[in-house]
């Protein structure tokens, strides 16, 4: 039992009850700007149908549909989409894989790092890949990624936080063979559940390289959600690309 636990990928393990716990305070306020910087950069029509990929419990799913915008959310996590459900009723949310999206969209929205979480290039590629065929003749692809280099030199290597009386998460970060592993601990009445993430530190030229091979034309590259151009010292890299007519 053991044994299939350690060859389950992390990301197939983590997202789950506890992730959604740990992340509590990352609410609906926190999604708003990001959602009217790809509003007011894209000039979004409301009839555009747009597709949240790795879209969790759906929060920014949530605002678009709340903007009336023909809106769709997909993600591995089964848990995390039924949370969705039961959080914003009628809601467009499903199980499915980044790597083999289904339908066709003219926006589809990476966001809050969902990329990155396979263990080869090759792999993390098929993403790239697979929302290229899913996106309609110049249709946008809008990546909201971390910084690595800015990671790198702001790194807390550990950091404890107590989410209740009874709960303590005791987290502990590395960057190791070109990725940001996490390892977080759930500590609850002596008994630890012991979770991972690990997530590819690809920089903002070899992002950039990835839309280049996959037919898209890079129209913008932001470093935060407020629209400030990207430097080394942004807290994300944010890259928008137009897939060729």
């Amino acid at each position: 039992m053991n044994c299939n636990k350690e060859e389950t990928p992390w990301y197939r393990q983590w997202f789950d009850e506890n992730y959604l716990m740990l992340y509590c305070h990352r609410d609906r306020s926190d999604a708003e700007e990001q959602v009217r910087l790809i509003i007011d950069t894209l000039d979004l029509h409301v009839d555009s149908t747009i597709l949240d990929l790795a879209c969790g419990e759906g929060r920014y799913t949530s605002l678009f549909n709340d903007l009336g915008y023909r809106v769709s959310g997909i993600d591995l996590s089964e848990t995390l989409v039924n949370c969705g459900k039961e959080r914003y009723p009628g809601l467009d949310l499903g199980v499915g894989d980044m790597r083999d999206i289904r339908g066709t969209f003219d926006v589809i929205l990476s966001l809050f790092t969902s990329f990155g979480y396979f263990d080869t290039d090759e792999e993390n590629e098929t993403v790239f890949h697979s929302v290229s065929r899913a996106l309609t003749p110049g249709g946008i692809f809008w990546l909201d990624f971390l910084n690595a280099g800015q990671l790198e030199e702001t790194l807390i290597p550990r950091s404890v936080s107590r989410l209740s009386p009874e709960i303590e998460v005791v987290e502990n970060r590395k960057i190791e063979n070109g990725r940001i592993i996490k390892d977080i601990r759930f500590i609850k009445n002596g008994e630890e559940n012991v979770y991972t993430e690990s997530v590819r530190l690809f920089t903002r030229p070899q992002l950039e390289q990835m839309f280049e091979r996959n037919g898209f034309r890079l129209m913008e590259r932001f470093g935060d959600y407020r629209g400030r151009p990207w430097a080394a010292d942004s807290p994300r890299t944010i890259l928008v690309g137009r897939k060729n007519l």
